[in-house]
């Protein structure tokens, strides 16, 4: 999440923010005015966000805010968060603000497992970057067009309106080239495989060693969507403990996914399902054969392994059953499923996608 959605408590929450007002430096005041000028409008925000933590800072330090107290702030914090209003400085006068400074930063002390367990334990774009040790680089995107970024390996990644990454501002060095995703963006990530590219969105990493994807995970999202254009990447979430072994190496572990795939993760479930795309596109490649416009008393069998070729994707069916019916048709401009179904329609079958497979069921063209 960029500071363009951040409200009172993000700025709370937010280890860079707290350090800059309880210990700053020439270098974190140059970051904050950096954000004030880019952001204007949370100039108010800021501001009383940072009242908050310095006269927490004083309250802390003569009394300790009690169970009742933390109780009652609990639910004005939640109160605000729900209505996005912002603290005035009128507000802030009262003892009541100071004793919501003083639970909300007991919280923060806490290390916020309250909020942790009302969240579900989900993961944000600022839960992640502000666990990176090194020096970020972000690029945000506020716009209502899609901008290109080129990062330092020549990999280029577009970005959707709305979308920040982060990567390290020592991106060329190291045994992995890693970025910080919030948004959607288009990946065109250049081949190396002796430094694996990783993408971190939310619960799920997703790593390549040279491809095209996009990769669409909102903080408020209830999925995480990853589809491959071109290659193959591997998405395993942060918790995968046998993908998480194989991330210093060239190899792909995890759940793989070609062109024409996509995988669903439910961050709710922490489940992944893979499919396949809405309009699976003919893959551009040389050594593939032309895709079957036209033909008169070809077997289905024939058909359906161009098909497989040209879309790179698998079709199940009883080859016994279904592939040596003969078919004559014609395509033209028919998407892969228009096709799939004029197919079933001649032979009598009917068609599904599972597993990221199209499944054909029939009875085959010499039952009687």
């Amino acid at each position: 999440m960029s500071y363009y959605y951040y409200e009172v408590t993000d700025f709370l929450e937010d280890n860079k923010f707290r350090k800059w007002v309880y210990e700053p430096t020439p270098e974190s005041d140059s970051f904050w005015q950096d954000v004030l000028v880019r952001f204007p409008e949370k100039s108010e925000m800021i501001s009383n966000a940072r009242s908050i933590l310095l006269e927490l800072q004083k309250d802390l330090q003569t009394d300790f805010p009690s169970d009742e107290k933390v109780e009652n702030i609990l639910s004005a914090i939640h109160e605000l968060k729900n209505n996005k209003t912002s603290f005035s400085s009128k507000i802030l006068s009262h003892w009541l603000a100071i004793s919501v400074v003083s639970a909300a930063m007991l919280i923060l002390l806490l290390g916020w497992l309250i909020k942790s367990g009302q969240d579900d334990g989900l993961i944000t774009y600022q839960n992640l970057i502000s666990s990176v040790s090194t020096p970020l680089i972000e690029k945000i995107n506020n716009s209502s067009n899609s901008i290109t970024v080129r990062l330092p390996d020549s990999s280029t990644v577009v970005l959707r309106p709305h979308t920040s990454i982060s990567y390290n501002e020592d991106f060329e060095k190291g045994k992995k080239r890693e970025v910080y995703l919030s948004g959607e963006a288009f990946f065109n990530v250049t081949k190396n495989p002796d430094r694996p590219f990783f993408v971190y969105a939310n619960e799920l990493i997703t790593k390549v060693l040279g491809t095209s994807f996009i990769v669409k995970a909102f903080d408020c999202d209830k999925e995480v969507e990853v589809t491959v254009k071109t290659g193959k990447v591997s998405v395993f979430t942060r918790t995968d403990e046998s993908a998480k072994l194989n991330q210093s190496n060239s190899e792909l572990g995890g759940v793989i996914i070609t062109p024409n795939q996509k995988i669903l993760f439910s961050r709710n479930e922490v489940r992944i399902k893979k499919s396949l795309v809405e309009s699976p596109e003919i893959i551009a490649s040389a050594v593939l054969p032309a895709p079957m416009l036209k033909f008169q008393d070809i077997s289905v069998s024939q058909i359906f392994d161009n098909l497989e070729q040209t879309y790179g994707i698998d079709i199940v069916y009883d080859e016994e059953l279904l592939g040596s019916c003969l078919l004559t048709a014609s395509f033209s401009n028919e998407n892969l499923y228009d096709k799939i179904d004029l197919i079933c329609k001649g032979i009598e079958a009917t068609f599904e996608v599972v597993d990221a497979r199209v499944v054909i069921s029939g009875r085959g063209c010499h039952q009687e």
